[in-house]
């Protein structure tokens, strides 16, 4: 354990540039990833299930 904080106190500026690296593409995927809460719009139009909704759409 000993060994290991000397490591991070030795080298803390490169740790954080590290660690600041690997967070720019994190933030930049965070941004561009969309969400869609809609499941049925995974599934192909001649899938039961689609039919079966449909048909509730229609008739509620």
């Amino acid at each position: 354990m000993d060994r290991i904080s000397k490591f991070i106190v030795r080298y803390r500026n490169k740790i954080l540039l590290v660690a600041v690296l690997l967070l720019i593409p994190s933030v930049i995927g965070y941004f561009n990833t969309g969400i869609n809460y809609d499941i049925l719009s995974y599934l192909p139009k001649e899938a039961e299930s689609m039919k079966g909704q449909e048909v509730l759409d229609k008739d509620f």
